[in-house]
């Protein structure tokens, strides 16, 4: 396939900037294009003279820069054929690259590197969770005779195991109070798939979606992979900002909206009752599909019972996803989304195209772990005061200069710095051995870069020694920018 001259004048942008001769400035810029997947393997260049007039050189320019992609292998050059693209590492190719996607998934900091940080450090970028080894141990030998059923079956049930579903269903209507059929209830593999899934239903071909902002970093990747066009509703720490929605759903009319009213990650607030009645109505007066993530609800730890979007309104098209991963442990992978039972359907085919089904063996140990949710949940909740208490304490003996509200549950904690960066200190803080994560990296334009986010479920210890590191690191900090001034 030829590559059009204007498409490639475009891909290369102001490449006439910079230093050294221009033939070497148009094979930097076109190695770059290479080198990031704009252009794939297998491509023809144009010629050089038709290169040379789009983009306004001489012909020896574009010769003696081929020259130097050819030299490096990136060019393989045969007479009458033209140029063609071609990868100089024995002839791996090199994919397409959306570099939106790249981006948004380099600052997701659960798409990094999962190298384990150096030995020592208090890692404020995840939380610890109490041990649900023994209990994992006693339910796989209560589901004994149910495992030796399980090959009777195929396994392929992309909607879920009828027994998770019902189970569920009842523990939705149970905990939020939203009555659920199990019909209505896809079972996915975590609630990230979830969203994914929504997203690829309602918004797969650029479509505009609002998210929240700050917002769960997974939701920014999986619709910018799926190359959705993110409008943002801000969130304060002391609330939702809901004053433009309306302007939004007038105006750019998005497909698809997603909101966590209840123990909103990351800064751990709940949505008051009187604005979720004006979102729902806002939802049903635009009919606009919508998200309501109630991944937190069980970490919510306040004497009220929060009222579920869903059951403000039966007409506006509200679609709940939850998970066990907070409740009991990330790695089960068990989430769900509950919707009108048309929907489901709909979703269940879209999920058989990925996975058919997520494991029978893993769907029955949640199974058997749902008859403990109540007294998991209990400990869960302890866990979260216990833990807040003494953040909260350190924080403010420690460092006294920061602002923060104190989050109703879930499990992140929201602080603002009094100065500079937070992209910046979070270097400056590994360097002291705390791990913490910058707000920008939960945002979907950068934002919140005066912000970071501590995972504040932690042992007693590491709580004290983080923050005595993180005030030690901003000690430093403070004073570097000082001295720069």
């Amino acid at each position: 396939m030829l590559q059009k001259p204007r498409s490639l004048q475009k891909m290369l942008g102001n490449w006439q900037e910079g230093e050294g001769p221009l033939y070497a400035r148009l094979a930097a810029a076109l190695r770059a294009a290479l080198t990031n997947g704009d252009i794939a393997p297998g491509i023809v260049l144009p010629p050089e003279r038709t290169l040379a007039d789009t983009l306004k050189v001489s012909r020896t320019t574009v010769i003696r820069s081929f020259g130097i992609l050819r030299e490096e292998g990136w060019l393989e050059s045969r007479q009458g054929s033209g140029h063609m693209i071609r990868h100089p590492q024995h002839n791996i190719p090199s994919p397409y690259v959306n570099q939106d996607v790249v981006k948004a998934m380099a600052r997701n900091p659960m798409m990094r590197p999962l190298a384990p940080p150096p030995p020592g450090t208090v890692d404020f970028s995840v939380s610890r969770q109490a041990s649900i080894g023994p209990l994992l141990c006693d339910i796989a030998a209560e589901q004994m005779a149910a495992l030796h059923a399980l090959p009777a079956s195929s396994g392929y049930q992309p909607l879920g195991l009828m027994a998770l579903r019902s189970t569920v269903s009842d523990y939705i209507q149970r905990v939020s109070g939203l009555r659920t059929q199990p019909d209505e209830i896809l079972i996915t593999s975590g609630s990230q798939q979830a969203i994914w899934l929504i997203g690829q239903l309602y918004a797969p071909y650029s479509e505009r979606v609002v998210l929240e902002n700050p917002t769960y970093p997974g939701a920014i990747s999986a619709f910018r992979m799926i190359g959705a066009n993110l409008a943002t509703l801000p969130v304060e720490p002391t609330g939702f900002v809901l004053d433009g929605l309306e302007t939004l759903l007038k105006t750019v009319r998005p497909r698809l909206v997603m909101v966590t009213p209840t123990c909103h990650a990351p800064t751990g607030i709940v949505m008051p009752f009187e604005q979720r009645r004006a979102l729902v109505e806002l939802i049903d007066q635009y009919q606009v599909a919508t998200i309501e993530d109630q991944t937190m609800l069980d970490l919510h730890v306040g004497e009220t019972r929060p009222t579920s979007l869903a059951e403000i309104s039966s007409t506006a098209p509200l679609l709940t996803i939850g998970s066990l991963s907070k409740l009991f442990w990330p790695g089960l992978r068990i989430g769900w989304i509950r919707a009108p039972q048309p929907i489901i359907e709909h979703l269940s085919r879209l999920k058989a195209v990925v996975d058919m089904g997520i494991s029978p063996v893993v769907q029955l140990m949640a199974t058997g772990l749902m008859e403990h949710a109540d007294e998991v949940r209990r400990l869960r909740h302890e866990e979260i005061r216990r833990s807040l208490d003494l953040l909260c304490e350190q924080m403010t003996r420690l460092l006294p200069d920061w602002t923060w509200v104190r989050p109703a549950g879930g499990l992140s904690f929201w602080a603002r710095l009094p100065s500079g960066t937070a992209t910046e200190f979070a270097q400056v803080a590994l360097l002291h051995g705390v791990t913490i994560v910058a707000g920008s990296a939960l945002t979907s334009d950068g934002g919140c870069d005066d912000h970071v986010r501590l995972q504040f479920v932690q042992d007693s210890e590491s709580i004290t020694l983080g923050v005595r590191r993180l005030a030690q690191a901003w000690e430093s900090y403070a004073a570097h920018r000082k001295s720069r001034r």
